[in-house]
């Protein structure tokens, strides 16, 4: 082999040696550094984010009870109306006409009804005349019973009588209701969220009423519909606080309260997930809010002020040292028992790190609440080792 080439390898060799030994020296005879954070006292909360679609409280679809041609529009989108308000007409003429006929055929029924009755005292004074002819042995018995038989028949045409006035005047109370629903009037008070319906439109209700115009009662609150997995709906109760957003306002929260929480849940059986509708209560006492409007929101589900609290992570922490071929110089650490308890690890002046049996309170997504212990606002918890070179 050549020479150079040995010696070129030989002198390869011992610098990576060399090289690898600072790097060992350099980055494993330090010890790991401490990510700290000081003990914090102010207001903390637990919460589960959530989103849903804003609707109306009570969302009202009117319709038309008899078919027609809409003759008139009074109400548009986004109209406020008061209960009774015209919203549409249809053309009356047609159901004025039925008014009139059947007003008609009622006062034939009561004249045939009054000619019935007037038959029939007739017959009861022939059959009360001829009975007593008959006892007095002055009319044969064939004439008596012809009398009686006559009255009983006049007794029949008066109920025949009186049930044609009573059929006449149910369908003429029909048609006066049927004339009354050309007009088509608010059901409630709100403000029109939607109109179906034009002039000229010609309106078939024979199976099902068609939808003219949905009325929204009160957009000044609304109803937030929001979808909890099964993981969050323990912790969620009516009356709990809540902050959304909507994309329409970046950065402006609105707020509301929890109202309900269905117990029955929807399965997906793609995502095998289930969740349970929530509906909050959503205040829009300016109006900015909309039907339909998409929204984020933050269901507060437990809340304390002027506490002391800690980063999640120094719950979790428990000092161990690294594996390393060299031995470590670490931060002096007390003896701890085994963890019984929650406890932090708090570091002293001098570098020391001392464990502390601590009870938590709420617990948010970063923070928990330090309801009692050995503890002061101020003092440096340990949350954890990083190895990270700087």
């Amino acid at each position: 082999m050549n020479k150079k080439l040995v010696i070129g390898l030989v002198i390869l060799i011992v610098v990576l040696v060399v090289g690898l030994e600072l790097y060992i020296h350099r980055n494993f005879t330090k010890g790991p550094k401490l990510r700290t954070e000081a003990v914090q006292r102010g207001d903390i909360e637990a919460n589960v984010v959530t989103s849903g679609t804003l609707s109306p409280v009570t969302l009202v679809a009117v319709g038309a009870q008899i078919s027609g041609k809409v003759v008139k529009i009074s109400a548009d989108f986004n109209a406020k109306v008061k209960k009774g308000d015209v919203l549409a007409e249809l053309d009356s003429a047609p159901f004025k006409a039925t008014v009139d006929q059947r007003e008609s055929n009622l006062s034939s029924a009561q004249a045939a009804l009054e000619q019935a009755q007037v038959a029939a005292d007739v017959a009861k004074k022939e059959s009360d005349r001829n009975v007593d002819l008959f006892n007095k042995g002055m009319v044969s018995t064939e004439a008596e019973e012809t009398a009686v038989d006559t009255w009983k028949s006049a007794q029949d045409d008066v109920l025949f009588a009186q049930a044609g006035v009573k059929t006449a005047q149910a369908l003429l109370d029909q048609s006066r209701v049927d004339l009354a629903n050309c007009i088509i009037r608010a059901p409630m008070g709100g403000v029109v969220i939607n109109r179906e319906v034009n002039v000229g439109q010609t309106l078939a209700s024979s199976y099902q009423a068609p939808e003219l115009f949905q009325i929204a009662n009160d957009v000044g609150k609304l109803l937030l519909d929001c979808s909890l997995d099964e993981a969050d709906v323990g912790r969620v109760k009516e009356g709990q606080d809540v902050r959304f957003e909507v994309e329409a306002y970046p950065g402006v929260t609105f707020t509301g309260k929890v109202i309900q929480v269905r117990a029955g849940g929807e399965t997906d059986t793609t995502l095998k997930v289930v969740t349970y509708h929530t509906f909050v209560d959503a205040e829009n006492p300016e109006g900015k809010l909309l039907p339909g409007m998409m929204a984020t929101g933050t269901i507060v589900t437990a809340a304390a002020k002027n506490v002391l609290y800690v980063n999640n992570s120094a719950l979790k922490f428990e000092p161990a040292l690294p594996a390393t071929k060299k031995k470590a110089k670490t931060p002096a650490i007390k003896p701890a028992a085994k963890r019984t308890s929650p406890r932090i690890w708090i570091q002293k002046t001098d570098g020391t790190l001392t464990p502390v049996n601590v009870h938590t309170g709420i617990s948010g997504n970063i923070y928990t609440e330090i309801a009692g212990g050995d503890v002061k606002e101020g003092d440096i918890v340990v949350l954890g080792l990083d190895y990270t070179k700087k």
